[in-house]
């Protein structure tokens, strides 16, 4: 009965150690906030650019170590009166990430690179997001375009760009 007993405790100890071998390696999906930039659309010539740079401290607990990220969502949106035709190219850190073509008032309405014929995707632009959210390093979007009339008024009309993001991590 000893002999047995103490098999068991045996047993029961090694399951305990392979599972906290186990457990080390599983990743878990961390919290990571939307990159998220505006930009505005002022009077003057009916083209516009600009650079917004998220800070990757800003994004996510940097305690955990990335092992994985993906892309859910990133979508393109205007605010302010009607421009006309509205299209332009939002850049990450220099790859295009997207390009975009349509009616400004279409994209009242967020317009995502899943569904909507008006943004076309560019997957080395996709690639370059994962990459350096994964790489740890701070993320430039670069939105550049044109409109068919340019705003009568400062700080009325403005284009964001937002993307989801999910990255699992262990600590």
């Amino acid at each position: 009965m000893r002999t047995r007993i103490l098999a068991l405790l045996s047993l029961a100890a090694l399951l305990v150690i392979a599972f906290d071998c186990i457990t080390d390696d599983l990743s878990i999906l961390l919290n990571v906030k939307p990159l998220n930039a505006t930009y505005a659309v002022n009077p003057g010539p009916p083209s516009y650019a600009g650079s917004v740079t998220i800070d990757r401290r800003s994004l996510y607990d940097e305690s955990y170590t990335l092992t994985g990220v993906s892309v859910s969502d990133i979508k393109l949106s205007t605010n302010g009166p009607d421009l006309g035709a509205f299209s332009g190219t939002v850049r990450v850190n220099g790859v295009i990430l997207f390009t975009y073509s349509g009616d400004w008032t279409a994209f009242n309405t967020p317009q995502s690179v899943l569904t909507s014929r008006l943004l076309t995707k560019n997957q080395p632009g996709i690639d370059a997001l994962i990459n350096t959210v994964i790489e740890q390093r701070s993320v430039v979007l670069t939105v550049s375009g044109d409109v068919r009339t340019a705003p009568a008024a400062k700080n009325t009309n403005s284009v964001t760009v937002y993307a989801s993001v999910q990255a699992y991590g262990h600590r």
